[in-house]
């Protein structure tokens, strides 16, 4: 039987691309990997993958019923459900994993995306940076492995902590082919051009 790891996010899965490659990547090592999120009244229908994949349909979109109301579907969820690793993306979702990983003797891993408690939209609610920042303290400094996304981060939280936090950047795979030259240098000036689609959250540094 192979070694199971269950990563919990509170996104609907489809578009984190981060939680995509480290799932894979693990599957095509040998692990069972489950990704665990939420469905949105607006989520597309999931894409197979080679990780298995689970989203919880919640009565809140939002807000202070919204994490509630995860955290306690996700602390049943893993209490009936096998696993050999948890793996806890951010604060949002570290209470249940933490509590569930005590309760069967299993190793609980804290993945950082992000510090939590400075972003903004946590950063200005005194009351949430607090709620989140007492979690973290409490917990954080218990586990045995965590890790980040930058070495500036990884150093903060260690120190902050006092555990060791890994360091594990997120960059997207290297495929040659996507940066072909294949622009008309008659339109584009020769110049570095920046073409940038999606969503990105205030304060990720997409000015810079």
């Amino acid at each position: 039987m192979k070694p199971k790891i269950i990563f919990t996010v509170t996104n609907d899965l489809s578009y984190d691309q981060r939680m995509i490659r480290i799932c894979n990547s693990l599957a095509n090592n040998g692990f069972e990997v489950l990704l665990v999120g939420r469905n949105r009244k607006n989520s597309i229908p999931l894409v197979e993958k080679k990780f298995q994949q689970h989203r919880f349909n919640l009565w809140f979109e939002e807000g202070k019923l919204f994490y509630l109301a995860y955290n306690i579907r996700l602390f049943f969820f893993l209490l009936t459900n096998r696993f050999d690793i948890i793996g806890s993306i951010d604060l949002d979702t570290l209470l249940p994993c933490f509590l569930a990983s005590r309760l069967k003797r299993k190793p609980c891993v804290f993945d950082a995306h992000e510090y939590f408690t400075e972003v903004p939209e946590v950063v200005n609610r005194p009351m949430t940076k607090w709620v989140w920042g007492t979690l973290g303290n409490w917990i954080i400094p218990k586990l045995k492995y965590a890790y980040t996304v930058s070495a500036s981060l990884q150093s903060l939280f260690s120190k902050k902590y006092g555990i060791m936090f890994q360091l594990v950047r997120n960059i997207t795979k290297k495929d040659q082919n996507r940066f072909q030259k294949k622009t008309n240098t008659a339109k584009f000036p020769d110049r570095p051009i920046l073409l940038y689609q999606g969503v990105l959250n205030e304060g990720r540094g997409l000015e810079a």
